[in-house]
């Protein structure tokens, strides 16, 4: 109730202020269909599903977005946006979740303040990774989709984040972000949240990057790091190595086809980042780190008034050096396949259906007796999804 008088409250402030700068209301809403079959292959019990989903295509939301005219060349800004599960009306419980900035723009660029999206990440307005595939990070969770095949940032609260003026095609960017708190499960195990913004008790997040466009071909390029914190949920200290990715890509259109090829090497990252079938069987090492490369290939075509697409992935990863070292030199591989094809027309400018099928497997194997017993498998899945969205 507190929320839905919140939303009352900050529409109505931006309709009386609607003379005085440019706001708009917008959003997308995403309901289909998914049906999906998991073969556990021993992690746990095998699975059927047939649900009704939010968010399949694009990430169902509403927002506000504004800016206004300075002068002088200058335009201040801003972006409030919150994700909804459209098929119950229920969003994650924060309130713009998905983005809460302010921007200043002008002839030195554009810097802005607040809650954002990495650019490797698929759900904020300076989300770039979506460049160097035709997935983007949507169609389902078992898709060759990005952020199945490369590791990824989420969101981060405190950002700060700079992008420069168009050079010839060519745009720079950097991003820090002074911290988000830590979940973690204390000796008494209660789940605490914990960490101090800009100090080493939170987590911290850093990321520079470039993209090019030059007609029908984009690139991509982005580094960057999770500064982990340095105390565990009892509050003592914990030392954790850094993470680091570097993800290159792009794409090019050639009329009849537009392909896309994306790369990435990570190390000291969550497993869990790569989702997929990690959420639906008996893994309790996907929230270890792991080190190691994802590959994806995809592309999307005009085919009878809409377009078809199709997607490869595959993953090879090692459990990472910190993992090691903390679990008395046990270690483990991980692989993953993926494959998928689909189709999206469009009715209109603003409203299309969509239908993606999708095989992904994965790929377990314990290197050391020290390992979990049970881990050597091959679990599966394939996936069907339809879906209509809509645009506002």
């Amino acid at each position: 109730m507190k929320k839905t008088l919140a939303a009352v409250a900050v529409l109505g402030a931006f309709a009386g202020s609607a003379l005085a700068a440019d706001v708009q209301l917008y959003g997308i809403i995403d309901t289909g269909l998914a049906y999906v079959h998991g073969d556990a292959d021993g992690l746990g019990q095998d699975f059927d599903s047939f649900s009704m989903e939010s968010g399949q295509a694009s990430g169902s939301r509403w927002g506000i977005k504004g800016t206004e005219d300075l002068g002088n060349g200058l335009t201040v800004g801003f972006i409030l946006e919150d994700g909804i599960n459209s098929d119950t009306g229920v969003d994650s419980g924060v309130m713009f979740n998905r983005e809460s900035s302010i921007f200043l723009q002008g002839g030195f660029g554009k810097i802005a303040f607040g809650r954002m999206g990495a650019l490797n990440n698929g759900q904020s307005s300076w989300s770039k990774i979506g460049m160097i595939n035709a997935f983007g990070t949507s169609y389902g969770e078992y898709t060759a989709r990005v952020d199945r095949v490369l590791t990824t940032a989420a969101q981060w609260d405190n950002m700060i984040a700079y992008e420069t003026p168009d050079f010839a095609g060519f745009k720079v960017y950097a991003q820090y972000a002074m911290g988000n708190q830590v979940t973690g499960t204390n000796e008494a195990d209660d789940s605490v949240t914990y960490g101090d913004e800009n100090e080493s008790s939170s987590d911290r997040f850093y990321a520079i990057g470039a993209t090019y466009n030059n007609g029908p071909f984009a690139a991509y390029l982005a580094v960057d790091s999770i500064n982990y914190s340095s105390i565990d949920a009892d509050g003592n200290p914990y030392d954790q190595d850094d993470s680091l990715t570097v993800t290159l890509g792009g794409s090019y259109d050639f009329e009849v086809v537009k392909l896309y090829l994306g790369a990435q090497y990570f190390d000291e990252m969550k497993l869990s980042t790569l989702g997929g079938i990690m959420a639906d069987v008996d893994v309790t090492w996907n929230g270890e780190k792991i080190k190691g490369y994802g590959i994806t290939f995809s592309g999307d075509a005009p085919l009878w008034g809409g377009k078809a697409l199709f997607g490869l992935g595959y993953v090879d990863a090692e459990s990472a050096d910190s993992f090691e070292d903390t679990n008395n030199g046990a270690s483990f591989d991980f692989k993953r396949y993926v494959v998928s094809v689909g189709y999206d027309y469009p009715f209109s400018k603003r409203t299309d259906v969509y239908a993606v099928a999708s095989y992904m497997q994965d790929q377990w194997e314990t290197t050391t007796a020290q390992g979990a017993t049970g881990r050597d498998a091959d679990p599966s899945a394939y996936s069907v999804i339809v879906g209509l969205r809509h645009r506002f």
